[in-house]
Order: C-alpha cells, then sequence, then structure tokens
C-alpha cells in the first residue's frame, strides 16, 4: 500500500471513530392556557308542543301552569269553570305567568301575591288583599297582574275624570274617587293601568288646563247679563236645556267674564258672540240715561227734590216738596202752576207757603 493510500485509510478510521454527537429530543411544549368559555345562557323551560286543552278544568290548569312556574298557591272556593287553550309552537316559561294571569282574568278571578303564597280569588274580593299601593307608572310590571295606584290630580276634578276613564277599565276593576283631594284610588290589572295612566295624563295636563280657559273684559254690559244671554246661546247649540259645552264665570267686581270649555275650539264661537253683545246700548226716545253731577254750592238732596217736582217725578225725600223735611223752607215749590203761584202771590211759591204777599217766607 503506497503511503497516500495508508494516510487515507488512516483518516478514514479516525472518522469512523469520532463519537456521534447525541441526537436532539423533540423541544417541549409549553401549555397555553385556554380561555375560559363564556357561560351559556340558561334556556327558559319551555313546553314543547304547546297546549291544547278543550273545556279543561279551570282548577287543573291552574295546577298545570302553576308547577311549571314552581309557586305556592291557595284557591278559593269560588273558583271554578273550564278552559279552552290551543297553543302551538313553544311557550317560553316568562309566558306561562302571563297566561294563567290572563286566564283567571277572563274568568273574573285575579291572583295576589301575599307573603310566599298567591291566592287566586274571584275579581271583586282583590281589593280586600294586601296589594301594596303605588303612585309612579313606571313601577309597574309589564303583566297582567293585579296592581293598585294611587294617582293624584291637578287640573281635572277626580269625579269627572273617574266617569271619563270608566269605560275604559278592565275586567274587575275598582275605581274611587275622593275628592277633598282630588285623589283617584284605581286597582286593575297593571297593563290596564299603564293605558289608564296615560289617558289621565293626556286630560290632566297643564297645557290643556291651560287652553280651556278664557277672559274675556267686559266694557259696555254687566258680566253676569252677559254671561245668561251666553249660557242660553250655547244651550240652544247643544240642543239641551240643562248643560252647555262652554261654562261662564262673571266677575261683575272687576268687569271680567271667564269661559271655560274642555275644547279649545269652543272659544272661537265665544268670541264671536262676545263682540256681538257686548256694544254700547243706544238710548231711544222716552228712555231715561242716568248721569252723576257734581255739586259745588248746593246741597244735592234739596236741588234733587226741586228737579223731580220740576218734572212731575215723586219727591226723593218724601211729602208736599221741601216743606215737609224743612218745615220754614221751600214749601210746596212749583205746586200750584208750572212756575208756581209767583212770588208774591198767594198760592204757593217757592219759599213757602203763601209766597212773598201774604205769609212772606213760608208758616
Amino acid at each position: 500500500m503506497t503511503a497516500a493510500g495508508a494516510a487515507f485509510a488512516a483518516a478514514a478510521l479516525c472518522l469512523a471513530q469520532a463519537p456521534v454527537p447525541p441526537t436532539q429530543g423533540p423541544t417541549p411544549t409549553v401549555a397555553t392556557p385556554q380561555p375560559t368559555p363564556p357561560p351559556v345562557a340558561t334556556q327558559p323551560v319551555t313546553i314543547p308542543g304547546g297546549l291544547n286543552l278543550t273545556n279543561a278544568s279551570l282548577t287543573e290548569v291552574i295546577d298545570i301552569l302553576a308547577r311549571d312556574l314552581h309557586i305556592n298557591y291557595i284557591l278559593d272556593p269560588k273558583v271554578k269553570g273550564t278552559v279552552t287553550v290551543n297553543t302551538y309552537g313553544e311557550i317560553r316559561a316568562l309566558d306561562l305567568r302571563n297566561l294563567l294571569e290572563t286566564i283567571l282574568r277572563m274568568n273574573n278571578f285575579s291572583m295576589v301575591q301575599v307573603g310566599n303564597l298567591y291566592r287566586i280569588v274571584p275579581a271583586d274580593q282583590a281589593s280586600r288583599l294586601p296589594v301594596e299601593p303605588q303612585a309612579n307608572a313606571k313601577d309597574f310590571p309589564d303583566d297582567e297582574r293585579m296592581v293598585l295606584n294611587l294617582v293624584f290630580l291637578k287640573y281635572v276634578t277626580s269625579s269627572e275624570m273617574a266617569k271619563l276613564l270608566e269605560p275604559f277599565m278592565g275586567e274587575g276593576f275598582k275605581m274611587v274617587s275622593y275628592d277633598p283631594a282630588n285623589l283617584l284610588i284605581i286597582q286593575d290589572n297593571s297593563r290596564n293601568m299603564k293605558r289608564t295612566v296615560d289617558l289621565i295624563n293626556m286630560f290632566d295636563s297643564q297645557n290643556l288646563a291651560g287652553e280651556r280657559v278664557r277672559t274675556y273684559s267686559i266694557a259696555n254690559a254687566r258680566p253676569s247679563d252677559l254671561a245668561k244671554d251666553l249660557d242660553k246661546i250655547f244651550k240652544a247649540y247643544a240642543f239641551s236645556d240643562k248643560a252647555t259645552a262652554v261654562r261662564f264665570l262673571p266677575l261683575d267686581r272687576i268687569g271680567t267674564l271667564l269661559a271655560l270649555a274642555p275644547n279649545p275650539g269652543s272659544f272661537e264661537e265665544v268670541d264671536r258672540w262676545v263682540k256681538k253683545l257686548d256694544v254700547p246700548v243706544r238710548i231711544t226716545a222716552g228712555s231715561i240715561d242716568n248721569h252723576v253731577y257734581r255739586l259745588k254750592y248746593g246741597r244735592a238732596e234739596i236741588l234733587g227734590n226741586v228737579v223731580s217736582q220740576l218734572y212731575g217725578l215723586p219727591a226723593p225725600l218724601g211729602g208736599a216738596g221741601f216743606g215737609s223735611a224743612y218745615p220754614q223752607g221751600f214749601g210746596g215749590a212749583f205746586r200750584n202752576s208750572s212756575v208756581g203761584g209767583g212770588f208774591n202771590g198767594g198760592g204757593g211759591g217757592l219759599f213757602g207757603g203763601g209766597g212773598y204777599g201774604q205769609q212772606g217766607y213760608g208758616q
């Protein structure tokens, strides 16, 4: 073997005997914490397939719905009847309460919570149960449960508002008007109560109250007389002798007439008639017009009697001229002629019973 071959063989042997570097194993993976999945929303309990009941017993239907709602209840002995319910699709547990309240209301019953129990009684007896009174419509639940509401009115009287609201109340409602406090006490189901409060706010408002009253300054007539004439006119409009759509309140002391109307459009007719009736009175022949004169030098009662006798009117002070009121003066003035018996005559003159000639200045 040549030297070159021996050297190559020796190099190859050294490479073969060199230690092989250890094989690196797989790099360990660090576990990354996974984010916590969001909690799954609990689905409301549902009744698959809905309810299909025909002429079912009312007490059995109440028991079925109460079990699903997990409520404890007591039935009044008067609770009885039949129910026909057909629903299609799933009914959420939230709707079961509304369904139960609706079934009870249609059968003239109410369910009132008393502590941990629900008492199911006739609707006309629910007002005797401890229903908590409320005064804020925002607190009413959006269902059919019975609620008690206290409504304090500002502009409309409680008795008139009660007449207006009665046709719109629900089954088994109760409403009491307390006039001294202008208060309405109303018990009805919650949904109807919300509508009732909306109606009250529409009519018992400051804007509407301001539009229902108008004042008129009367210049040529007494407001009380004008009010009577206007009342007759508007009774003719209403074809009624008892009531009108407009009420009039005269204030003679300040020469003002108040008009009150539920509909502001009525004031157009009131304006028109006030302009027609409040006009200066024309003085016709033979009529009497009153004037006031303030005397500077004489006494008003003396001059008044003289002028009254001059025009043939009865003397305001009574008697025959000033002779009765003032025995020694002005007796029997102008009695015997248009201007008396003359100052020197004997038939009576201005200054006494006998005039200047015979009797002097009077007896």
